[in-house]
């Protein structure tokens, strides 16, 4: 027995004295952690930390328990105390390895500097007091109480400690967040929605912002704020305005799981198809941060996306029985439509067309449906009094849209009879600012649209502090105020150039000029030639358009390329082995006159790397040339870069090639989001059967490149012969 107590105390003071020396390691890496420079096989040792932190706690927290349960019995078999000694040495020797990790991790970047200051020096308070207690046991254990003192305080330090860690992992508040999302997350109804607040931030939130919040910024990028949204990260911005398909949000989402680039990373919450849609359809229609659910039409993208996500949520139970559907078929006409407001339900909406046909009978045929009907949309219908009155009879109704109608003032306050209404738009009627204080007597009211009436700012200013419980809408009438245009919307649907075609672009904008450029310069208002329905494309054109009106700002460029084939070839071969992966449907895949959408992984480019692009075209007959254009994609993020070079050679003889021109693509200079491009090469005039083009891809990434000194990728989805 006093030979394995021996054997076993030996072994203590040789992992004490091993403790000592990590300890001063430790010390040591914290006073220069400004100059602690960690190379990449040690940041794979500084990425166990996650994995090893949880045996300090354990064996800390054992010791803790250990401790209170032998002081409050009053034990003291040596065996006891010994497992205790134990537990405490190895907590103390497994807390200083993972506060070691921890500080080579903490060196790589994304991290806030605040949050990770108090987790640093809570984990190593933590190393030092458990060498510490170990070290002073003796002199610990004969002041009465002190060990239970200290036991209470060391885990209130773990627990701070692992609160900080949590927090840089997973995001504030990591512990408490789902009884709190129970707490305050409030049942938003559809007509109150904001697709941005109320569909695209709760994906953010639950699926994002663990990585990318103020106290972990991976890849320099917080997804906390609309601010930190729009300004990106360390590759840029997350969407540009002219190209917003053209997404890093979008690429990362779609990516492979297995991609080391795909976003969320294996092993956090993922995506789910529905949540991928809403992302996808809010950066295509704008990313409008301002967006209202209730503005999307029926039939948009968005809108389906909306309605099935707020279905659970803003259903209303009706206890009145649903309407006879031999009077439903009966009562709809062209001038009247009679629909559900949803699948299954009792209550029905009714929407009036044809302002020349309508009459106070098309009304009045309703009252069979008083009970049944909610909605009534008269927009811009020439209504009377008696109408009004009729009106005043369907007491179920909650939004009622009155615009443009001739409403008067003594027929408004008739309005108030409705119990239940809600909604009500009367914008375009010539009221006074006396007819609309009758509102105040609508007990439901809660939202009131009063576009284009005749009432001052001070006036909807008083009835709005009068009626704070009423939203009143009166539209944009700041004109100290410059707002930015929208780009103008191409409608081109072709690309590819068979004749001269049409430019066709416009604008939602009433007055907006739309000037353009072929030159590659970004329009301005002056000199950029404006656009008329009369703009011809006949040749590879790469289009920049820029919308322009008094009073606005001027509005971001939209980028288009349109190329031309006038020869399209009899045949393509490779000269030389397709990549195995990025092979599509061949050398065919270069003149079958299909672009290639921003997805490099769609099969319809060719990938280009450890081999240059070696392509021969064959014609039965002579064809007179004098340029090709490379259509390609540049994506930084992913290695696809511009050519190094371009070259074209041509003739009659495929044996004897002769060079007919030769161009050196620009190469970018920082990371930028993902484009398609087109690579004009022009030479003199020349007879060929055979023509032989040649894309040679950067040997090394650019040093300021992520993974630079690699080789880049050259992605190529159609030749055009001109």
């Amino acid at each position: 027995l006093n030979q394995s107590f021996t054997y076993m105390l030996r072994w203590k003071n040789i992992i004490f004295n091993g403790l000592l020396c990590l300890n001063i390691l430790l010390l040591f890496f914290v006073v220069m952690a400004d100059k602690l420079i960690v190379p990449a096989w040690l940041q794979v040792v500084g990425r166990m930390h996650p994995l090893l932190l949880h045996f300090p706690i354990v064996l800390l927290v054992l010791y803790i328990l250990w401790s209170v349960v032998i002081i409050t019995k009053k034990m003291n078999d040596p065996l006891l105390t010994d497992i205790g000694d134990w537990l405490l040495l190895t907590g103390a020797s497994s807390a200083v390895v993972t506060a070691l990790m921890g500080i080579l991790l903490s060196k790589e970047p994304g991290y806030n500097s605040d949050a990770l200051w108090f987790h640093q020096w809570s984990g190593v308070s933590i190393s030092f007091l458990s060498f510490g207690l170990y070290a002073f046991k003796k002199q610990v254990q004969n002041i009465k109480y002190l060990s239970l003192v200290i036991g209470v305080l060391f885990l209130g330090l773990i627990i701070f400690t692992g609160h900080q860690g949590a927090g840089l992992t997973h995001g504030d508040d990591f512990l408490m967040a789902p009884v709190n999302l129970i707490k305050v997350k409030p049942i938003v109804a559809i007509d109150d929605a904001f697709v941005f607040a109320d569909m695209v931030q709760p994906i953010l939130e639950a699926k994002c912002i663990s990585c990318h919040n103020s106290k972990k910024a991976k890849g320099q990028l917080m997804m906390e704020t609309e601010a930190q949204l729009l300004k990106g990260g360390k590759h840029g911005a997350l969407w540009q305005n002219d190209a917003l398909l053209m997404s890093i949000l979008l690429e990362r989402i779609h990516l492979e799981d297995e991609d080391k680039k795909h976003m969320p990373p294996i092993g956090k919450p993922q995506l789910d198809e529905a949540e991928k849609q809403i992302l996808f359809h809010w950066i295509k229609a704008g990313a409008n941060f301002k967006l209202k659910v209730n503005s999307l039409a029926p039939n948009d993208s968005l809108g389906i996306l909306a309605a099935k996500s707020f279905t659970n949520t803003t259903e209303v139970t009706y206890d009145f029985k649903s309407a006879d559907d031999k009077l439903l078929a009966q009562l709809n006409n062209t001038n009247r439509l009679i629909h559900p407001i949803a699948k299954n339900s009792s209550a029905l909406a009714v929407n009036f067309y044809n302002r020349q046909n309508f009459n106070s009978t098309l009304l009045k045929d309703l009252l069979p449906l008083k009970e049944q009907i909610i909605s009534i949309d008269l927009a811009y219908m020439p209504l009377k009094e008696e109408d009004i009155a009729t009106i005043t009879n369907f007491k179920n109704v909650r939004k009622l849209n009155l615009n443009f109608t001739s409403l008067q003032g003594k027929s408004l306050i008739l309005l108030n009879q409705l119990p239940y209404l809600n909604h009500l738009s009367i914008s375009g009627n010539q009221l006074s600012n006396k007819d609309v204080q009758a509102l105040s007597s609508f007990k439901k009211l809660r939202t009131v649209f009063l576009w284009e009436s005749p009432i001052s700012t001070e006036e909807i200013t008083a009835l709005r502090k009068k009626n704070p419980t009423i939203k009143i809408e009166m539209g944009y009438t700041n004109d100290t105020i410059m707002l930015k245009l929208t780009p103008p919307i191409l409608e081109n649907e072709q690309r590819i150039i068979l004749s001269a075609m049409a430019l066709h672009l416009k604008h939602y904008i009433k007055g907006v000029e739309i000037r353009y450029t072929t030159d590659g310069t970004d329009p301005d208002s002056i000199q950029s030639p404006l656009y008329n329905t009369n703009t011809t494309i006949e040749n590879y054109t790469k289009i920049k358009a820029r919308a322009f009106k008094k009073g606005w700002l001027k509005s971001d460029s939209i980028v288009a390329i349109f190329y031309k084939n006038t020869f399209k070839a009899d045949s393509i071969q490779s000269l030389l082995p397709l990549d195995s992966v990025y092979k599509g449907n061949g050398a065919k895949t270069l003149i079958n006159g299909e672009l290639g959408e921003m997805d490099f992984k769609s099969g319809k480019w060719l990938g280009f790397r450890t081999q240059r692009m070696e392509m021969l075209l064959a014609y039965k007959k002579e064809v007179k040339i004098s340029g090709i254009t490379l259509s390609a994609l540049v994506d930084i993020g992913s290695f696809l870069m511009p050519p190094l070079y371009i070259e074209i050679w041509g003739g009659t003889d495929k044996n004897k090639l002769i060079k007919l021109g030769r161009i050196t693509p620009e190469q970018p200079t920082k990371s930028v989001s993902a484009y398609q491009t087109g690579y004009d090469c022009k030479f003199t005039s020349r007879n060929v059967n055979f023509i032989k083009v040649i894309a040679v891809p950067v040997p090394k990434l650019p040093i300021w490149h992520s993974a630079r000194g690699q080789k880049g990728w050259v992605f190529v989805d159609e030749i055009f012969v001109n």
